[in-house]
């Protein structure tokens, strides 16, 4: 058996790696030991995938968000309104009655 990465012959058990899949020395075996590119493809697949999570996760919170707090505003401005208009009719009542 020959190691891709330092081609030393061995009589050992055969390494075959599961992201590139080449045959490698037990010195080779691990994935960082041989420059492996298909760990760095896993690893970008897996980050997209993490990423595209996140995202979507995010904007489901900001959904949420929006619609829980537009809906209170709608309230609070309704009652803003409602209170300056008693403020309003006090002040012209009282403006009204003393001239």
């Amino acid at each position: 058996m020959e190691c891709e990465y330092c081609h030393k012959v061995s009589d050992e058990l055969p390494y075959k790696c599961k992201f590139c899949g080449g045959t490698f020395c037990s010195d080779h075996r691990l994935p960082e030991n041989h420059e492996c590119l298909g760990l760095e493809k896993f690893k970008d697949a897996k980050h997209e995938e993490f990423r595209g999570g996140v995202v979507k996760a995010a904007k489901d919170y900001d959904a949420k968000v929006k619609a829980y707090a537009g809906g209170g505003m709608d309230t609070r401005k309704l009652a803003l309104y409602i209170v300056i208009l008693i403020i309003i009719a006090f002040i012209a009542y009282y403006i009204l009655k003393h001239v």
